[in-house]
């Protein structure tokens, strides 16, 4: 097992030094460059009646929606949050903080409340605006989150625009407790033995380039955690953008990053109240994409906000504002609320004191067992629900990429898409890209990819039973997961049933 990429002989100076990530944070933004100038002229072809011609023949939609969103979800499996490593948005927001206010973040908004305002607002604007459908309105995307990135670095210091506008990151946080991938201290006494704590001062330096007789001195800072984290301090991978600054910086090297086991981090510490909401969130919204194939199911699951607009009026806009409410909140409230319900019963104890008629007086000493908030025991179900999260995302992933993947031919050789779309489509000079696995192998992959994510829900309960609060059932704890998780099982696995197996 790998314990430590830095010191592989040949791989760990090319991972140590910061040169490797700048131009790797460089190509990534001309790749980002590239898509905004292939996609801002283009929305549609004149004279055909297909509305979205463009959607997956355009460099710029096709990379975006099927390889970044989708295919970041393969990079996070196994590496949590590693393309934060090389995310141009967040170096754009680095380079920004050095000529910027350096102010602290707000403490109102050290939270995950504006992650998931930008998630619910982006996933409003492809409702609304069809974002995903027409290269123009991406490529308009693109700049805006490259300008925010910038704005967000020039007001306030580190990467805050990955903790407030980027809901990749916060998805990354949650599957990095997972992932079999880590950044830690290696000896956690040659840090207490520390004084200078290089790794975090953010103190001045001068650094020297030579070059035969040529020499050159320099003075420059020390970069400091972007997201203001004490290696030693850290005790999951939820939080650590992996921007190694850290082990750039630490003189013991004393930073190690490589292999862990699967789950590592489950069970360490519960979820926050605004990252459960940001985990209820993103439970809804990747459970109503899932079910959508399921015609009954889908009709099941939108029925209450159909009826609510019908009883208040509300066509259109008003709708469709009402079905995001209903599917980012209301809808994965009541997919756990059994689970809460389960657990919270399970606390309830019957004990008799008396036989005489009258009732019992409490001792004055005795004391009170502290109350687990709703919010607090909603954190604690999460946790082990994240295995399923992935794997639902993994599969939507894993089927976005399988249809579509033949078109990235087409896009490279024809950035705009125009060409390849009349070729495709109206002369038939080329034919349309296929799927790369047939349904037949597609459907064994997906189930396979199901049922192991519900397995391993089974060890994530055991992990995350460390972590429960003092006074509550733990066999309640166990009972709750188990009907959730199977409750969710069976909606997932019908869905894939009907979808792929009874054709």
């Amino acid at each position: 097992m790998l314990k430590n990429i830095f010191n592989t002989p040949l791989l760990g100076p090319v991972m140590r030094s910061p040169w490797t990530w700048r131009i790797a944070r460089l190509l990534c933004l001309a790749v980002v460059l590239i898509m905004i100038a292939a996609g801002w002229h283009h929305h549609a072809i004149p004279g055909v009646k297909v509305p979205d011609p463009l959607m997956y023949t355009s460099l710029t939609t096709h990379l975006f929606w099927v390889w970044w969103i989708m295919g970041i979800v393969f990079i996070a499996l196994l590496f949590g949050r590693g393309w934060c490593t090389v995310c141009p948005l967040g170096w754009i927001n680095g380079l920004a903080n050095r000529f910027g206010f350096n102010r602290p973040l707000p403490r109102w908004l050290q939270n995950f409340i504006p992650v998931t305002l930008a998630l619910l607002a982006l996933q409003l604007a492809v409702y609304f605006l069809e974002l995903h459908r027409h290269p123009d309105l991406t490529a308009r995307l693109l700049a805006l989150l490259l300008l925010l990135a910038a704005l967000a670095g020039l007001v306030f210091r580190g990467h805050a625009f990955c903790r407030l506008l980027c809901p990749a990151g916060a998805v990354f946080g949650l599957y990095a407790r997972l992932a079999p991938w880590s950044l830690r201290v290696r000896n956690a006494e040659t840090c207490e033995a520390c004084s200078e704590k290089n790794c975090i001062s953010g103190k001045p330096l001068w650094r020297k380039l030579a070059l035969g007789p040529a020499v050159l001195f320099w003075h420059g800072q020390r970069k400091t955690c972007p997201v203001d984290l004490v290696p030693e301090q850290m005790n999951d991978a939820a939080a650590c953008t992996l921007c190694l600054h850290c082990a750039h910086n630490c003189d013991n090297d004393n930073i190690a990053m490589g292999r862990r086991p699967w789950l590592g981090d489950l069970g360490r510490a519960p979820l926050a109240p605004s990252e459960t909401l940001f985990f209820l969130v993103l439970l809804g919204l990747l459970t109503v994409n899932f079910t959508k194939v399921y015609p009954d199911l889908r009709q099941w699951v939108w029925a209450a906000p159909e009826q609510a607009a019908l009883l208040l009026g509300w066509t259109g806009t008003g709708y469709y504002l009402l079905a995001a409410l209903w599917a980012a909140v209301i809808f994965p409230l009541l997919l756990l609320l059994p689970a809460w319900g389960i657990w919270r019963l399970s606390d309830l104890r019957i004990t008799t004191l008396t036989d005489e008629n009258s009732p019992p007086h409490p001792a004055p000493t005795s004391a009170p067992i502290a109350e687990i908030g709703f919010w607090a025991r909603m954190g604690h179900l999460a946790l082990p629900l994240i295995p399923l999260l992935l794997t639902i995302h993994l599969i939507l992933a894993v089927v976005k990429i399988n249809a579509k993947a033949g078109f990235l031919p087409y896009a490279l050789r024809d950035p705009g898409g125009v060409k390849s779309y009349l070729a495709m489509n109206v002369m038939h000079t080329v034919p349309s890209p296929g799927l790369l696995l047939q349904l037949d192998t597609l459907k064994w992959v997906i189930m396979t990819l199901l049922l192991g994510g519900a397995a391993l829900c089974l060890p994530a309960v055991r992990r995350c039973m460390r972590a429960l609060p003092s006074g509550t059932s733990t066999p309640g704890f166990v009972t709750a997961m188990a009907v959730t998780v199977g409750m969710l099982s069976a909606l997932y696995g019908s869905t894939v049933i009907r979808w792929l197996f009874v054709r």
